[in-house]
């Protein structure tokens, strides 16, 4: 699974902040996420509302800042990450667990925001992720923070326990938690034929028709391209639970999603394990090299995606 990172709303500023002070902050987050990107390009940034339209402060804001000519290659940064909002639409992917069972809260004598609902910190260590926090106060400055969690047991009773989940707000934050977090974002399969046997478990949402398993099972240990279709096809994978769960009329994709041309068509047509002939025209880039995953989505019976393709782009030799 790959990492998941979620920006703490409670560190967010509530104020009108001078213009040095709110571009400080945005560079900040930037440093503190690329960090962990270095660490696990697959990851994704979650927060309550999509990071293009992030706040900083009352009075200025991302888009703000990079109107006015700064910040340009940070607001690109954030851009490009792969990013889900509200806050729990990361719950679709734990199928097994109901977000009306459980609250996550600050601490009674927290110096700030005391007792109040924390839910990116309890995200955070509901997915055994992290927490990007605004160095708002000295409070977020903490690279862990005590919560208390409050869920109903199998019999509908009240339990409460103290948790710690991880926090960072800066580079040298990431580096503290590197080994605990690396340890989380690695896959559990070594090579394409560990992922062709496990891909009902990690990937549910996900069918592959057969021209795809020798694609597949011929990735060996230590081609960096492993990572790289793994990312996409997990990022695929949640995508469809999303749209499952909100009952929309489109998946939203963490990466940018498109249409074959329609000269190309011809090269994407294959038999799906039926044996009937498709057109895999939606696609995704994967690197190194011209890598492409092809890939359809099916609304009915179950929304799920039937992916295609896997390989060099097809019709460049």
């Amino acid at each position: 699974m790959s990492l998941e990172l979620f920006l703490n709303e409670l560190s967010s500023p509530n104020k009108a902040l001078p213009y040095e002070v709110a571009t400080n902050y945005l560079k900040a987050i930037v440093a503190t996420t690329r960090a962990a990107f270095r660490i696990d390009p697959g990851l994704t940034l979650n927060s309550e509302t999509p990071v293009h339209s992030l706040s900083l402060g009352t009075a200025c804001s991302i888009a703000s800042i990079r109107n006015r000519g700064e910040c340009v290659e940070e607001s690109l940064f954030l851009k490009a990450l792969q990013n889900r909002a509200p806050l729990r639409q990361a719950l679709a992917i734990l199928k097994h667990i109901d977000g009306s069972e459980f609250e996550y809260r600050l601490l009674a004598d927290a110096p700030v925001r005391a007792a109040e609902p924390a839910e990116a910190l309890g995200l955070a260590h509901l997915f055994d992720g992290l927490t990007i926090s605004f160095p708002s106060h000295v409070f977020w400055h903490k690279i862990s923070i005590s919560l208390r969690r409050l869920q109903l047991d199998a019999n509908g009773n009240l339990e409460i326990s103290s948790v710690e989940a991880r926090n960072a707000c800066s580079p040298d934050h990431i580096n503290e938690h590197e080994v605990a977090l690396r340890s989380v974002g690695k896959p559990t399969f070594q090579n394409g034929r560990e992922l062709w046997a496990s891909r009902s478990e990690l990937l549910p949402n996900l069918r592959f028709i057969p021209r795809t398993r020798p694609q597949i099972e011929g990735i060996l240990e230590g081609d960096p391209a492993l990572l790289s279709i793994w990312t996409k096809l997990a990022g695929i994978d949640q995508a469809i639970a999303l749209w499952s769960q909100e009952k929309s009329d489109h998946p939203i994709f963490p990466f940018n999603v498109r249409p074959e041309s329609r000269s190309r068509l011809h090269l994407v047509s294959f038999n799906d394990e039926n044996g009937s002939p498709r057109t895999f025209s939606d696609h995704v880039d994967f690197a190194p090299g011209e890598g492409r995953i092809h890939f359809i989505i099916e609304p009915n019976p179950r929304r799920h995606a039937i992916v295609g393709h896997l390989g060099r782009k097809l019709g460049i030799g």
